[in-house]
């Protein structure tokens, strides 16, 4: 039987989907942009029924944290914060983690801006032992350019002190945090939305790092998660459990 319960650690609302049988390891699960903890039951329902405790965290301005006009030029800057919020929320989440399941793994996963969350929460947060990125990116300062150019974001003088924010937390600019880490990036080949080269580039500087790193790509998908993106992602975290 699997159990999914709406809890707060500290001050952040959160979907706990845990099996009823003994858990394997913890995932921290990140949503994408516009979307909700809520709106990820059925993908943390799919991983608690192979054996996993996961973590739903609502973004900031997202679910019980509020909500913004996501197709705003204007709430771009947003966007970034919220993956910053999350990663500077991560130990809380990771804390609570060992707390409720000590002795097993936590890892960090997620969709679109939560596959961005995932790769930036296991390179600062040392007790994370793996990520899994869907359509997502761990080049970030790569993606931020990309961004702005596919929707014609206008710059605004604030986008520095972003710009500055995004390097610092860069994933693509600290591989050495991944030494004893792995992580599996999975992208839609046709994905629209989140540029999949940057992180193809983020995939080449992790192998010339030499970092445990597997890289699969979707030939003709786009921006979505498939029963097979899924498969990959439970068969991958079963082999680094």
């Amino acid at each position: 039987m699997i159990t999914e319960t709406s809890i707060k650690i500290g001050h952040i609302p959160c979907l706990a989907v845990t099996p009823s049988d003994t858990v394997k390891a913890v995932i921290l699960f990140y949503h994408g942009w516009s979307s909700s903890k809520e709106a990820q039951s059925l993908r943390a329902r799919i991983l608690a029924a192979c054996g996993y405790a996961v973590i739903v965290p609502d973004a900031l301005r997202h679910g019980e944290r509020g909500h913004a006009d996501y197709t705003d030029e204007l709430s771009y800057a947003l966007f970034w914060e919220a993956v910053l919020t999350s990663l500077a929320e991560a130990s809380q989440l990771a804390a609570y983690a060992q707390t409720k399941w000590p002795g097993v793994k936590r890892f960090a996963a997620g969709h679109s801006m939560g596959g961005i969350t995932a790769l930036g929460v296991v390179t600062a947060e040392e007790d994370i032992a793996g990520a899994v990125s869907m359509n997502g990116s761990g080049w970030w300062n790569e993606s931020d350019r990309r961004f702005r150019a596919a929707w014609k974001i206008s710059w605004r003088p604030f986008f520095a002190e972003m710009i500055g924010r995004i390097n610092r937390a860069d994933p693509y600019n600290r591989p050495e945090a991944l030494r004893r880490k792995s992580v599996l990036l999975l992208n839609g080949g046709a994905d629209d939305v989140v540029d999949n080269a940057a992180q193809a580039m983020y995939a080449d500087r992790l192998s010339s790092e030499h970092i445990d790193a597997e890289h699969i790509v979707y030939d003709g998908l786009g921006h979505f998660v498939t029963t097979n993106m899924m498969g990959d992602a439970v068969a991958w975290l079963d082999r680094h459990i």
